[in-house]
């Protein structure tokens, strides 16, 4: 029946997280793989009690259909909430969605035709680099640095797209600890982003799913609060801050361009569910969703600090091998020497009961063999321990093997 396929659906490929989460299944394998928010950050007796009060008191409202923009109170609380943070927007400008890889979908079906040009990390967020791939998006990379994406070299990416007469739209980001390397972009870099767009007119999408999990540093302005043209659309998720069940999420955009995002959204589903729309209202209104982030902060920060302490204490110390140190999110990034290919490392890994996300599939220019991420979120500390000691064991009789191979 292949032949009956779309194009697009020919050419869509699984997610290689969501199989690796399948094979990470049995109990015995401590999993660093999947970017799953920690059980015990969810509110769950909070929000048990909202959704019987909801269903009980309030049926004929939250078991009904809804705005395709939305429930009127979640966006006002949104609207309150971030206000807060000096981002000021009226509920016209917020759009809910059924999380935020709608809000990506709902991107690439309101700006992209096929063969339109996205610019994005190198590494990037492999979910993204799965929606461009379904719309047919050229996909062009930029390396990272230290403080983000390396602002001249995207330039000079632009540059050549334009003389190469490719239609360019936009600019991929993901500015706070981002997914999967965990590095922040830095203000100067947002600045220069912003520049850079408005030189070649380009829209920014500013996807902003940890911003809000900083656990040591000054907080960074987003760039949607540092655009005085509407060209950046921001996305904001309930997944890490709340609860990933709820499947919510928020667009940020002004004018026609949100416009259209409720257009394209309109025949993708009608509406987000009404029922976790009012849920996560209720719980903004009766307990704060800022409270709520100083209680889980701590939690993500404990994590964190025992990856980075067990890397730094069973890793061998061999050439090459270096890890980020994320100042907030979920995940760590691990370049191994160039000589390790993390993908085929990976079934000694789950050997050895231990499992990664290899790096290469977060690229889109097909780099980052030597490459993998870490998430420290899921585990217990002990857990963290214990498989950053045995995923030592494999980089390092890896590397062993191949300097062995090397002489002979």
């Amino acid at each position: 029946m292949r032949h009956h396929f779309s194009s697009r659906a020919a050419g869509a490929k699984r997610s290689p997280i969501r199989e690796l989460l399948k094979l990470t299944e049995q109990p015995d394998i401590i999993s660093f793989g999947g970017g799953l928010p920690a059980p015990e950050t969810f509110p769950h007796e909070e929000l048990a009690a909202i959704a019987q009060e909801l269903l009980l008191k309030e049926p004929h409202n939250v078991l009904q259909y809804g705005t395709t923009e939305g429930s009127r109170t979640l966006r006002t609380e949104v609207a309150k909430w971030l206000s807060d943070q000096d981002i000021h927007v009226t509920l016209n400008d917020l759009l809910v969605t059924s999380a935020s890889q709608q809000g990506l979908d709902l991107i690439c079906k309101a700006f992209f035709d096929p063969g339109d040009v996205v610019f994005c990390g190198l590494p990037t967020y492999l979910g993204a680099v799965q929606a461009f791939n379904l719309f047919q998006i050229t996909k062009i990379g930029v390396p990272l640095e230290d403080d983000g994406m390396d602002i001249d070299e995207l330039e000079s990416r632009i540059v050549a797209a334009r003389r190469e007469g490719k239609r360019m739209k936009g600019i991929y980001v993901i500015p706070d600890f981002q997914n999967p390397s965990g590095i922040t972009l830095s203000l100067e870099k947002r600045q220069r982003l912003l520049e850079v767009a408005r030189a070649y007119d380009l829209l920014i999408f500013e996807d902003n799913p940890y911003g809000h999990l900083r656990f040591s540093g000054e907080p960074i302005p987003s760039i949607f609060s540092m655009d005085d043209e509407g060209r950046t659309i921001m996305l904001l998720t309930f997944s890490k801050v709340l609860a990933a069940g709820l499947r919510l999420a928020v667009m940020v955009a002004r004018g026609d361009l949100m416009d259209v995002l409720v257009r394209v959204k309109q025949p993708t589903d009608l509406c987000t569910s009404k029922l976790t729309q009012m849920i996560a209202a209720r719980f903004m209104q009766r307990h704060g969703l800022d409270r709520h982030l100083a209680e889980i902060r701590p939690i993500y920060r404990a994590k964190k600090e025992a990856m980075v302490a067990a890397l730094a204490k069973y890793m061998p110390n061999d050439e090459g091998l270096r890890w980020t140190n994320p100042d907030g999110g979920l995940f760590v990034w691990v370049w191994l020497p160039e000589s390790v290919d993390a993908e085929e490392m990976l079934p000694r890994a789950i050997a050895h009961k231990v499992a990664y996300v290899p790096g290469a599939s977060s690229y889109v220019d097909g780099d980052g063999q030597n490459t993998m991420r870490l998430a420290f979120s899921l585990c217990t500390l002990e857990q963290i321990d214990e498989g950053i000691r045995r995923l030592a064991e494999v980089v390092t009789e890896t590397i062993a093997s191949l300097k062995a191979g090397a002489r002979s």
